[in-house]
């Protein structure tokens, strides 16, 4: 009798455990809207940008914010993409504002090259935000725009004169119009 005692127990132990296991594995995708995205520089490491997003958790718990993963087309030439690690919580029922600094390595160099020929160069942001809560969420954001040559023209003077000077201290005068 207690030997069926105990397994009638294990068994509701296992079904409560499993029904409240259930409850918790399915999480709703956050809201994300980018605020800004700014062009932050260009150094030996690649194409160095800022994403201002807000972000709005419809679940009735808490979500844990991983990564940002970021792919970035200059006038519709992939330039490469990068993940940058966010670790934040986002807690319930409200917008949070992030930010996420995030560098493209030189792998889109010739991209690069190619969009300073002209006078403005368009450019589109595509990713998404992965969340964690027992399993793994992506919630997409997408922003494009302009921004102008000089950029490009400027960041990668200060990258030839960086490396000029490296090599030879004093010889990185370098400049670009």
């Amino acid at each position: 009798m207690t030997r069926a005692f105990d397994r009638r127990r294990c068994l509701a132990l296992g079904l409560v455990a499993a029904l409240a296991g259930g409850c918790t594995l399915t999480a709703e995708q956050p809201q994300i809207q980018v605020q800004s995205f700014d062009f932050t520089g260009i150094d030996g490491r690649g194409l160095a940008f800022r994403v201002t997003f807000v972000a709005f958790n419809t679940n009735t718990f808490t979500l844990h914010l991983r990564d940002l993963n970021a792919r970035l087309t200059l006038d519709g030439n992939d330039a490469g993409s990068a993940v940058t690690v966010l670790g934040a919580e986002l807690p319930t029922g409200r917008w949070v504002p992030l930010t996420a600094n995030v560098v493209v390595p030189w792998s889109g160099a010739p991209q690069y090259l190619l969009a300073a020929a002209n006078p403005t160069v368009r450019y589109t942001l595509d990713g998404h935000v992965t969340v964690d809560h027992y399993i793994s969420i992506r919630a997409p954001f997408q922003t494009s725009g302009e921004v102008p040559r000089s950029f490009f023209l400027n960041g990668a003077a200060g990258t030839v004169n960086s490396m000029i000077n490296s090599v030879l201290p004093g010889f990185g005068g370098v400049q670009m119009r």
